[in-house]
């Protein structure tokens, strides 16, 4: 239910609220499966170097908003299962660059696959109606997401 925001000019302020409420908590409950004792943090790690490539622990840990002494962690426990692996950075050569492997993504496709299967049964007790309206839906969160990604602005 969105909520007007005292004030607001228009509904975008209660909107904005509402889906940033609203598809966290999604995320947070469809990421609830088996993920192999791996947090949602080591899922969206992953997902960022699939999304943007390599990138620095430091970057990382500022994204996922942890210490870099835990995104260390958690990057030596990707590494170790074969997920992730370190290069050097071809710019700061003390600095070393965290890439997706092969096998890290079949990970988290397995996991998406998992969540999908969770999310699943509830889409098909919907109607053709709201299951459409659910589609185009993530249509425009997608295109937001890009939007708010953009450095360009």
């Amino acid at each position: 239910m969105i909520e007007q925001v005292p004030g607001s000019a228009s509904g975008a302020d209660a909107l904005a609220l509402d889906l940033t409420r609203v598809t966290g908590r999604f995320a947070r409950v469809a990421g609830r499966v088996a993920g192999g004792g791996y947090s949602l943090i080591a899922w969206r790690v992953l997902a960022e170097l699939e999304h943007s490539g390599a990138a620095r622990i430091s970057s990382l840990a500022h994204q996922q908003r942890v210490a870099q002494p835990s995104m260390t962690g958690l990057v030596q426990r990707l590494e170790s299962e074969g997920w992730v692996s370190r290069s050097p950075d071809p710019d700061d050569g003390r600095a070393t660059l965290v890439s997706l492997t092969p096998a890290g993504q079949i990970a988290l496709d397995e996991y998406r696959s998992k969540a999908a299967d969770r999310v699943r049964p509830h889409l098909e007790a919907l109607s053709e109606f709201d299951r459409a309206t659910l589609a185009r839906a993530a249509e425009l969160m997608q295109q937001l997401g890009d939007r708010i990604d953009d450095p360009s602005g």
